[in-house]
């Protein structure tokens, strides 16, 4: 069996787009009909692949499939081999799944060592860019993220919805790339002009630089970065760029000015002694919320590294007094984690080995649970400074596991 590959491969081709461009080359008249004779030629050659084989389509991506995942992997391994001088042509398209998480709880999926929040990626709609798809039959895998709604290439306004029958475009339920169920030319669709200020979203998406945006490590950072600021601030309307350019633009002292307000405002309405008082509290999820986007280290994350800034200069401004102050704060595990830039294990390591002193007693026997306020702020600024170099910030292990 060999199979005939489609012209014009596009690297950042999403694997859908590829799939339905296969059938067609090679003359089948659906996804299903080539993935029936898939299948049945795995079945010769690896049993266990072909099980895993997706003969659906929507469910033909790696990230969808959750025991068999290891299996799908090694089937487009074999169908990769079924292209002459084509090594992992396949795979590489394939959105894989992954351990790493954006916090809190957020999963991700992993595109050619980019970590993506799976909760971006589009299902029921996937728009187009007429003008794309006029210059190549192909479908980016940006088009799949939430926040990408602008042609970064034609400064035009993605199309959701067919301009003959107002259906909604989802090019992977009807298998057809350039055309709408209702056979509607999509090449013929206009997209909506847009001005440089709102294609700087998509454009920051597809890895050029922008200058009211902060710069990144990489993509995924990039990426954890919307999904802070649209995590953080509910009450702006989902992936509008204005509002995101607009508040890092004034970064970071448009969020120390929030920080500080929210400072100000728990000393006017202080009920009890800070040092009986959950950071959490006052500050909400704030380190929780940016312990990982999706990285720990602080040159990986504009986020993290901020917060713990303010957080320094707020220990620095309130020193230690006989009348407990907003230093004296007390953090959870996973607070302590964040501000070290550490896991979760290594904290407990830094308390049994005396590193970190607790500020609770525990009852005989009993562990620390990891979202029991137990330290005080103050102290875990101090073991931060005192452990970690100055410059880098990207030794996350202060202690050996045994």
């Amino acid at each position: 069996m060999f199979l005939i590959l489609p012209d014009e491969v596009q690297v950042n081709e999403s694997l859908e787009s590829f799939l339905i461009r296969l059938y067609q080359v090679n003359g089948y008249d659906s996804y299903r009909t080539l993935a029936f004779v898939v299948r049945d030629w795995l079945y010769d050659h690896d049993n266990e692949a072909s099980g895993a084989w997706p003969l659906v389509l929507q469910q033909a991506n790696i990230y969808h499939a959750n025991h068999s995942s290891a299996f799908r992997i090694r089937a487009f391994k074999l169908l990769d081999s079924l292209f002459h001088d084509a090594s992992e042509l396949v795979l590489s398209k394939c959105l894989l799944n992954s351990a790493s998480f954006f916090s809190p709880r957020l999963s991700s999926v992993a595109y050619r060592n980019v970590l993506i929040p799976q909760s971006f990626l589009r299902k029921s709609n996937i728009p187009i860019c007429p003008k794309c798809l006029r210059e190549s039959e192909g479908i980016p895998v940006f088009w799949h993220f939430k926040p990408y709604q602008v042609c970064h290439i034609h400064e035009c306004e993605l199309v959701s919805h067919c301009p003959k029958c107002n259906n909604q475009l989802n090019y992977i339920v009807d298998e057809k790339i350039s055309h709408c169920r209702c056979g509607y030319d999509l090449t013929s669709a206009e997209g909506k002009e847009v001005d440089d200020y709102e294609s700087c979203l998509s454009k920051y998406l597809a890895g050029e630089d922008v200058n009211d945006l902060p710069q990144c490590f990489d993509m995924s950072e990039r990426l954890g970065i919307i999904l802070w600021f649209y995590h953080r601030y509910k009450s702006v309307p989902k992936y509008d760029p204005k509002a995101i350019i607009e508040y890092f633009s004034q970064w970071p002292n448009i969020y120390y000015d929030e920080l500080n307000a929210i400072s100000e405002l728990a000393i006017d309405r202080q009920l009890k002694s800070f040092n009986h008082t959950d950071f959490k509290a006052i500050f909400g999820d704030i380190l929780i919320c940016c312990r990982k986007l999706p990285y720990r280290e602080l040159n990986k994350n504009v986020i993290l590294k901020t917060t713990i800034n303010y957080l320094i200069q707020l220990v620095d401004k309130n020193p230690k007094n006989k009348v407990a102050n907003l230093a004296d704060l007390k953090l959870n595990v996973i607070e302590a984690a964040a501000i070290l830039s550490t896991s979760i294990e290594q904290v407990y390591r830094l308390i049994e080995d005396g590193y970190l002193k607790l500020c609770i007693r525990l009852k005989r026997h009993s562990r620390l649970s990891p979202f029991q306020s137990a330290f005080y702020l103050r102290h875990v600024i101090e073991l931060r400074q005192s452990q970690l170099p100055i410059l880098g910030n990207q030794h996350t292990t202060y202690l050996p596991a045994w």
